[in-house]
């Protein structure tokens, strides 16, 4: 089988097959280290991250919307009021750990992702 190496930006590799399809990517050993260092970091669906920006939303908001709730869902789902939820979305605002637990798990996220 005959492959083909290009070199692209930031000192990657792309490893080729005979058709031009990619098999396989070099980085440079520091890089793939971040890659593994990076591995247990929290991280954020990139639609919950447009959400927070683009709407100015918190990220319990945000997390609901991505779900596809309203707030009277959350809040039923939840056990409190629709002005409750409300409340809790506020940006800024600094719920208490019982309220993160509830809405991560009503959300299936995890609790460091609702927070700032």
């Amino acid at each position: 089988m005959s492959e083909h190496i290009e070199v692209v930006t930031g000192n990657a590799q792309i490893i080729r097959d005979n058709r031009g399809n990619p098999l396989y990517a070099v980085v440079p050993f520091d890089e793939y280290q971040a890659l593994l260092d990076a591995n247990g970091r929290t991280t954020i669906p990139h639609e919950v991250v447009v959400l927070m920006v683009e709407k100015d939303l918190s990220p319990m908001a945000a997390w609901r919307k991505y779900r596809g709730m309203s707030q009277a869902q959350m809040a039923e789902r939840l056990g409190i009021t629709q002005s409750a939820v409300a409340q809790a979305e506020k940006q800024g605002n600094k719920s208490h750990i019982e309220t993160l637990r509830s809405w991560a798990r009503v959300l299936d996220c995890d609790v460091a992702q609702l927070t700032d």
